[in-house]
């Protein structure tokens, strides 16, 4: 969205907020974009002395971002969910600045639950969110994709090539379960004609642990603790194997790509499982509990598709039919309206 927001304006000022802790403190600044930090906690799934603490956090939190939003005078405040944007969202409402949200998931968080009821537009990524929010103002737009990642042809990408490419990740942080799974199908894997091209993403904690049972295995794999180039990795293979976060969908729906969805089994109220049901429905990805993956499992189910690249490319080209490529342009021009109240 803030590609789109700078192609629309090329001097528009954007900000973002968020939490010392996050993700966003590794990555925000490496895109180009300033970031300002506040002190925030999460308060579902926690214990009672995470929940107390969080609940404490929150006066500061509000008082740092009212003491942010003045200084910055924004036209318009966005949030995407998560404990950091709350407080920013309902102090910009409070202080009378234009708010919308956007939901990722099928099943919208506590904090986008809460903001909801206050924000000027509500932006959902499934049509099934919906039913969470004051219908007037929930716009189903689909959820925003990287500039790079943009569809083709499934087909396309794949001619000419002599191997099959694997592509494993878990997300930005990896998947401990995804990286054992593949451990335990490396031997069963031998029993498979043809080459196999793998290329995974581990996270940190499992980089060392990974590297070293393909080594030991004798395989070739690609191996990386995190893919900031993801367009290249998504466009080499032809299976993918991940987790089911709604953004993680919205790319393989732009890529056109096949997959193996293994939902975070931990997801509050498990919404990894609800986004997966987009594209099994639709035919364009298979779905197995974290709880039935296993080696066995996941050979089998990779070298039925191998086996069947008819299957493989149609999967694909449903996955491409869900596609949303202009969201975040979407999102930017309904929010450019409402800044200029039309």
């Amino acid at each position: 969205m803030a590609e789109a927001f700078r192609e629309k304006d090329p001097g528009s000022t954007i900000i973002f907020v968020g939490s010392r802790k996050g993700l966003e403190s590794r990555f925000v600044g490496r895109e180009g974009y300033e970031l300002k930090t506040i002190d925030a906690a999460a308060l579902k799934g926690k214990g009672l002395g995470g929940k107390l603490s969080g609940l404490m956090a929150i006066p500061r939190s509000i008082g740092q971002s009212w003491k942010l939003l003045r200084s910055v005078r924004p036209d318009m405040v966005l949030g995407v969910g998560g404990y950091a944007s709350g407080a920013v969202v309902l102090t910009a409402w409070a202080m009378g600045y234009k708010t919308a949200i956007h939901e990722q998931n099928s099943f919208p968080g506590l904090s986008n639950r809460i903001l909801g009821r206050f924000v000027d537009r509500i932006f959902i990524s499934f049509e099934n969110s919906a039913a969470h929010f004051p219908r007037p103002k929930t716009v189903l737009t689909g959820n925003p994709v990287r500039k790079r990642l943009r569809q083709g042809s499934p087909a396309s990408r794949q001619a000419g090539k002599e191997e099959f490419t694997l592509f494993i990740f878990g997300g930005s942080q990896g998947a401990h379960r995804l990286n054992q799974a593949m451990e335990e199908s490396l031997p069963h894997f031998r029993d498979q004609k043809g080459k196999m091209r793998i290329i995974h993403q581990t996270g940190d904690l499992d980089y060392d642990t990974v590297r070293g049972f393909y080594e030991r295995e004798g395989v070739a794999a690609e191996v990386h603790r995190f893919i900031h180039d993801m367009d290249q990795a998504y466009g080499a293979a032809d299976l993918i194997l991940c987790r089911a976060g709604a953004t993680t969908l919205f790319e393989l729906m732009a890529m056109g790509k096949a997959a193996i969805l293994v939902p975070y089994p931990y997801a509050a109220n498990d919404h990894q499982t609800l986004n997966a049901r987009a594209l099994v429905d639709a035919g364009a990805a298979l779905l197995v509990a974290d709880a039935e993956l296993n080696g066995k499992v996941l050979s089998r189910m990779v070298g039925e598709l191998r086996e069947d690249p008819e299957r493989l490319e149609k999967m694909g080209e449903r996955a491409a039919a869900l596609a949303r490529p202009r969201v975040a342009e979407q999102i930017v021009d309904l929010c450019d309206r409402m800044v200029r109240d039309e």
